[in-house]
């Protein structure tokens, strides 16, 4: 098998995971090399690694990599590495696939979740975006669905957990939850959230816009369509902030505009890839987010018709935001193209 040399920049919660999941996938790393904005050493796993700081030549000699986050393009040392290479000839040829939101909406840079666009990667540049957590797991669940009856509309609301903001935010909840366990509250110690998040769930992730959105809704919507290749498809969220340490979960309304029973998207969703149905609630069986942490898969279940509409249908999906909503889909992208023959 052919082996590559590997990067990956950006070792905060996200990245750290990126390198969990390529040793315990056995991706096929000649070498491995972390970079961040500055040199420092970090363990993962019990493992210390060398970080080097980032640099427009610091990728030179790398087959893919894997950055972690950012929302500039402009600034982006994976672009710019890129750019580096078609100037400068006998470099390696680069793959950058990116977790954070510079390149996702642009026109001509793939946003895939393997399991359901994966032919969208022979049509790259050189990047790849990977999509934001809470909208992969909605689509990987859409789109078997869409496939048998076609989306009409979607109406989401999701349930994401603190380890979606960052680090010093899981902290946060901790420490306020170890707080009010002993008596100390009202609870004080506020800076990551703008309210308290324990026992509050905060309607606002990321900035308002005009509209009354926030951004982080209008990746959602945005992104759903992109993927699923239907810009008719009409989409709505609200995004919830709640106090759970990991691991993110959705209540999502489909209309489509054929008939779907609820029995018949439960056996297609059981039959797809990556994602597992935990539906008898006559045992009370449906996913949960302390369950998904830790999991690869994506969790479906609350199947069930609504009754409001001709053709629709109402699920519960979970799935853990730092791997599948973000470094899994990652390594899965290069893992994808590896098969394709386009890495």
């Amino acid at each position: 098998m052919k082996e590559y040399n590997v990067a990956v920049v950006g070792i905060g919660g996200v990245g750290s995971e990126m390198v969990r999941i390529l040793k315990q996938r056995n991706f096929p790393c000649k070498s491995l090399q972390i970079f961040a904005r500055s040199t420092r050493d970090e363990v993962v796993d019990g493992v210390t690694y060398n970080v080097k700081a980032v640099t427009e030549d610091a990728l030179d000699n790398i087959d893919v990599a894997f950055f972690a986050g950012g929302e500039k393009a402009d600034d982006h040392f994976g672009l710019k590495a890129i750019e580096r290479r078609k100037s400068v000839s006998g470099l390696n040829k680069l793959v950058v696939i990116d977790n954070g939101n510079a390149f996702r909406m642009y026109p001509n840079v793939p946003l895939v979740v393997p399991e359901v666009n994966p032919e969208d990667l022979r049509e790259n540049t050189g990047i790849i975006a990977s999509p934001n957590c809470s909208t992969i797991q909605m689509v990987a669940a859409l789109k078997p669905l869409h496939d048998a009856a076609r989306i009409k509309r979607v109406v989401v609301s999701t349930y994401q957990a603190a380890s979606g903001k960052s680090a010093a935010a899981r902290e946060e909840l901790v420490k306020q939850t170890k707080d009010v366990a002993e008596g100390n509250a009202p609870v004080v110690d506020i800076n990551v959230f703008p309210y308290q998040i324990y026992g509050n769930c905060l309607p606002h992730i990321d900035v308002f816009l005009p509209d009354g959105y926030t951004k982080e809704e209008l990746k959602v919507i945005q992104e759903t369509r992109k993927i699923l290749g239907d810009d008719t498809i009409q989409v709505t969220c609200t995004a919830v902030r709640v106090p759970v340490d990991n691991a993110h979960a959705e209540s999502v309304n489909v209309e489509f505009y054929n008939p779907l029973s609820a029995q018949k998207a439960r056996e297609i969703l059981a039959n797809t890839p990556g994602i597992i149905v935990q539906d008898d609630v006559k045992n009370n069986i449906y996913p949960l987010q302390a369950d998904a942490s830790g999991k690869d898969e994506v969790f479906v279940g609350r199947i069930r018709e609504d009754r409001s509409v001709a053709y629709g249908i109402n699920f519960w999906v979970v799935s853990d935001n730092l791997r599948k909503g973000a470094a899994l889909n990652t390594v899965q992208i290069a893992e994808k193209m590896i098969e394709m023959g386009l890495l």
